[in-house]
């Protein structure tokens, strides 16, 4: 049990300050776009590293410091561009619609309008052009879609130095100090912080995203999240 706690401590403390998969979660959450999705991906992805690095791999990283290169650039420029994202939104004009059930009275007319019914109520039996119509639904259909927030994601996972180094090698290096047995009660419990951490913060977004999606404060989140990327970038660069 000892070990469990002591693996979920390390794990909580690797996870729980603002990062890329942290501020990601906050944005997806927020908006409630597919927030599971989100939420399974960074927590198989955690969880993947963390059985990898109690298994040895981190060693193989280790040996092998032109991989950890050649990501540090992709992942810089990956957060270069998160970051970039996140002051556009943050210094827009107009905020775009966060929670999908705002949208969703005009969802229904544009199916119903599609679908070859009156718009406004307006009841006449005049022949109604649904060419428009089709082509919002279309888009609200592309906007729904999972794939988009499922890429970011991975991108934000697996395109990060820090966590190979974090978790393949520290955290991996300590769980193998318990032993063959230990290291995997280690890493159960490391595991346990990602599955636990990962929906609170993303269903706890979610939750309140009435009142952290309103104009003012998404603008503030946007900005502040920009500026802790930017450190990160920075860092990532100099490291």
């Amino acid at each position: 049990m000892s070990l469990l706690i002591s693996g979920f401590a390390l794990g909580i403390s690797l996870i729980v300050a603002i990062g890329p998969q942290n501020a990601l979660l906050i944005k997806q959450g927020i908006k409630r776009d597919h927030i599971w999705v989100v939420i399974a991906i960074c927590a198989v992805s955690d969880m993947l590293l963390i059985a990898g690095g109690t298994a040895g791999v981190g060693y193989l990283v280790e040996t092998f410091p032109t991989a950890l290169v050649v990501l540090k650039y992709l992942g810089a420029a990956y957060l270069a561009y998160f970051t970039f994202l996140c002051f556009r939104d943050g210094f827009r004009d107009k905020v775009e619609t966060l929670s999908p059930t705002d949208a969703e009275p005009n969802h229904t007319e544009q199916i119903d309008s599609f679908d070859g019914g009156t718009s406004g109520g307006t009841g006449s039996g005049a022949a109604v052009d649904t060419r428009k119509p089709a082509t919002a639904l279309r888009r609200q259909m592309r906007k729904s879609t999972w794939l988009k927030p499922a890429l970011a994601t991975l991108a934000i996972c697996w395109l990060n130095p820090a966590a190979y180094v974090d978790v393949l090698v520290m955290l991996g290096g300590i769980a193998n100090q318990y032993g063959p047995d230990g290291r995997w009660v280690f890493a159960a419990g490391a595991i346990t912080a990602s599955m636990v951490w990962f929906p609170t913060i993303g269903l706890s977004a979610a939750k309140f995203s009435h009142i952290l999606s309103r104009p003012a404060v998404w603008r503030g989140i946007n900005i502040g999240i920009g500026c802790i990327m930017t450190l990160l970038t920075i860092k990532l660069l100099l490291s």
